[in-house]
């Protein structure tokens, strides 16, 4: 091949390389033959295809039909929770832990006392026997206490709204099994708990209420402050002063 015809041949190919001025062809005078030269052409075409293949294998494209343009589905995208740098630890619920000491001396007094970490001592026991003595029990000692608590059993779980509606329901059907005229409410545990937010608000303080039309709430210290502060004796005593738990079958 002509040296002259070479460059031609590249530079129709978009190879341009220097040659000498006198060296470079004009189109005209380019040979006719190489425009019907099949077996450059088809050299070039097995040499393209056969990279594209090679190309479109790699790429996994196919070849056999026509290229459609597909309008692309977007990939489902699984969304993390964002997490910042500065929220707060979700904290647990708060778990509710209440007791109450529940005695009936007679007929007529039902006594509820808050526990204050630890049930009722001996000389708490003896100055709520003192006090019903005072206003008529006439009892030697205490009867047996039952205790009243939540959680009622090992992991039972509630809000505020449903540990009130458990103690509500538990004084009502004690108080519907066996009916008293007065219940004492010793502690402010006792009130917040077994009183509804409308008789809270009727009474603060030491004093009494209607409970049931058949019962009244007479709210007084705990034992535990009448015995470290002796002057909320005197504040009870002013609460009890006026009522008799002296039972009618006497």
């Amino acid at each position: 091949m002509q040296s002259s015809q070479q460059a031609y041949y590249l530079q129709t190919l978009g190879i341009v390389q220097y040659v000498p001025k006198d060296a470079v062809l004009l189109a005209d005078e380019a040979p006719a033959v190489a425009f019907n030269d099949r077996s450059i052409e088809d050299a070039g075409e097995a040499v393209v295809d056969r990279e594209t293949i090679d190309v479109a294998a790699r790429m996994n494209l196919n070849f056999d039909e026509p290229a459609v343009a597909k309008k692309g589905v977007p990939a489902a995208v699984t969304k993390k929770p964002a997490v910042s740098a500065t929220s707060e630890p979700k904290v647990a619920a708060e778990l509710i832990e209440v007791q109450f000491s529940l005695w009936q001396p007679n007929s007529e007094v039902l006594v509820c006392s808050g526990v204050e970490g630890v049930l009722a001592d001996g000389d708490q026991m003896q100055l709520l026997t003192n006090i019903l003595n005072a206003v008529g029990c006439g009892i030697h000692r205490l009867p047996q206490m039952d205790l009243v608590e939540w959680p009622p059993y090992p992991n039972a779980d509630g809000d505020e709204n449903e540990v009130r509606e458990f103690l509500t329901t538990l004084l009502q059907a004690r108080l519907k099994a066996r009916p008293v005229n007065y219940i004492l409410l010793l502690g402010d545990a006792a009130a917040d708990w077994l009183l509804s937010s409308q008789q809270r608000g009727e009474q603060s303080g030491f004093g009494s209420l209607a409970l049931t039309p058949e019962t009244t709430a007479l709210l007084l210290p705990s034992l535990g402050n009448m015995i470290g502060t002796p002057q909320l004796k005197a504040s009870a005593w002013q609460v009890l002063k006026s009522v008799s738990f002296a039972s009618a079958t006497a």
